[in-house]
This record gives C-alpha cells, sequence and structure tokens, in this order.
C-alpha cells in the first residue's frame, strides 16, 4: 500500500506582510482584497466580517488591520482597541464613508494608526502599506546578512 506524502512544513517567512481586513460587507472586503494582492504582493491575507471573527486572528502575527468603523455588535473602535491591546505592533486603520472629526478622534484615542475615509481609501492606505513592506524587508535584509 503506498504511503501517503507527508505535508511540506511551513516556515515563517519574515518578510511577509500579514493583514487582517474587517469589512462586514462582502462588495468592499473583496474590492479591498483584489486592490491589496495586485498592488502589494504577496500578502498574508485574512478576512473577518465582525469584532468576533477578527477575535480569531487577534493571536496570530499582524502587521497591519484595516477595519470598517461601522461593524455588526462593537463597532470599528472597539475593534482597533482590541486589536492595539492584544497586538501592540499592528497598525490599525479604521476606515469610514463617515468623516467625521469626532470619529477621528475616537478611532486615534483607541489606538489607531489612522483613521480614512472610504472615499480616499487606495490613496490614504498605500503609503502606510508601502512603509510596512519597506520596513519589512529591512528586516529581512538584515535577517539574511546574520
Amino acid at each position: 500500500m503506498p504511503q501517503k506524502p507527508h505535508p511540506l512544513p511551513v516556515f515563517p517567512t519574515p518578510w511577509l506582510l500579514s493583514v487582517l481586513v474587517v469589512e462586514d460587507h462582502d462588495e468592499m472586503r473583496s474590492a479591498l482584497r483584489a486592490w491589496l494582492l495586485t498592488s502589494f504582493p504577496p500578502l498574508r491575507l485574512r478576512e473577518a466580517r465582525s469584532m468576533d471573527e477578527a477575535l480569531e486572528f487577534a493571536g496570530q502575527a499582524l502587521d497591519l488591520a484595516l477595519v470598517n468603523l461601522e461593524l455588526p455588535g462593537p463597532n470599528g473602535i472597539e475593534v482597533a482597541r482590541m486589536l492595539r491591546r492584544r497586538q501592540p505592533a499592528c497598525r490599525v486603520v479604521v476606515m469610514s464613508v463617515n468623516d467625521s472629526t469626532v470619529l477621528r478622534t475616537a478611532a486615534l484615542a483607541a489606538g489607531a494608526h489612522a483613521f480614512v475615509s472610504k472615499r480616499d481609501l487606495r490613496i490614504a492606505l498605500h503609503p502606510i502599506v508601502s512603509a510596512l513592506l519597506k520596513a519589512r524587508s529591512r528586516v529581512a535584509a538584515h535577517l539574511e546578512s546574520s
């Protein structure tokens, strides 16, 4: 009887950026996924529709979390607070159609790195993701030279 092949071991890749998208609208989540994967490949992309689903990933290393403000249940500000508490190094960006100063201030007070209007999402996110990728490649280069 032939033996089944052993699965290949999975080694952590220090240069791979880990991104969590927390968005309850399927179309918006799909659009973000497509943009991220085509603009910044390769990424380790995870998706959640609510705070409960986001909590499933909170124990894993995350570099960036893109969080919709208007979520079912606890809103994006609560998700930002929870993620920052569990993963202090994770950059959290709260996204909303409603670009009010009060919401922006509340998100930043909760530990969000940025509050971005969904109207300007790609323009605002591009430098944030690019900076994280540059930092990640510097770490990878340092590890390879060691």
